[in-house]
């Protein structure tokens, strides 16, 4: 998949800009005319996407902290004078079964890939709804495809498309949007599992035949399907990017496309 994005002027907030889909959206955006709020906890990483990104932002936040999510939303329509768009791209993903995760985890993963989605986007919305923007959030298949050991992660997912249809139905006048990603190369999807635990799930996968499919798509082509979404004219509520078996590239499917809506 190849687009050509033009996004000048467009002023985006990405959370979770860090690492993984939401830096490679970040920095695609900033080369497609965009200016870019990077948005994430670790203030040392943020500053070395922003010194290789014209026009870019770097923003400490840590969505766990309403505080810091409040501030970053903020300090972000304060320097771009507004906000056009939101992509939340932040998540966590801890691996091991549901009897053995502690109410620690629990908080841990709800606070960052479910509430600290809404906290932000709430933030967010007046200055959405001056814009006539979109929030677009990052999801995963692993909604679609459950497997013993990511229940946490499963959950939050599930929970976020509540969230979604949630927001969608108490503003109208906003457009949200849910972008599905397929297994996607050069993510931190299962940074800090540790040996231990990832030999222990794997031993129930293969013996339960279900190992996951080793085919990946590049980060590119992921943070090329969440800023085609910006470039639509029309409203829409989920788009769907899945590698391809034979070669690995990106096949975009988008749904639940309509007319936008005006604000107000």
């Amino acid at each position: 998949m190849s687009l050509s994005l033009d996004l000048s002027g467009r002023r985006l907030l990405v959370v979770g800009g860090s690492s993984g889909v939401g830096r490679a959206v970040g920095r695609l955006a900033c080369r497609s005319g965009a200016r870019v709020a990077f948005a994430a906890r670790r203030k040392e990483r943020l500053e070395e996407v922003v010194a290789s990104a014209p026009g870019a932002l770097a923003v400490a936040c840590d969505v766990r902290s309403g505080e810091q999510c409040a501030r970053a939303v903020a300090e972000t329509a304060l320097a771009f004078g507004g906000i056009d768009a939101l992509v939340y791209a932040t998540g966590m993903s801890p691996l091991g079964m549901l009897e053995t995760a502690s109410h620690d985890e629990w908080r841990s993963v709800l606070d960052t890939n479910l509430v600290g989605a809404s906290v932000v986007t709430a933030h967010a919305l007046p200055h959405l709804r001056e814009s006539g923007g979109r929030a677009v959030y990052v999801s995963s298949y692993a909604v679609r495809q459950p497997l013993p050991g990511v229940g946490l992660y499963r959950v939050s997912k599930v929970a976020l498309d509540a969230l979604i249809e949630a927001w969608r139905m108490e503003h109208p006048e906003i457009e949200f949007t849910r972008v599905l990603l397929g297994n996607t190369d050069g993510t931190e999807f299962a940074r800090g599992w540790g040996s231990e635990r990832t030999e222990a799930v794997t031993r129930v996968w293969i013996e339960r035949g279900l190992f996951p499919s080793p085919t990946m798509m590049p980060l590119e082509a992921a943070a090329e399907a969440v800023l085609s979404v910006l470039a639509l004219r029309g409203y829409v509520d989920d788009v769907a990017v899945m590698p391809r078996a034979r070669d690995a590239r990106a096949e975009v499917i988008a749904r639940g496309q309509k007319p936008k809506q005006k604000p107000g």
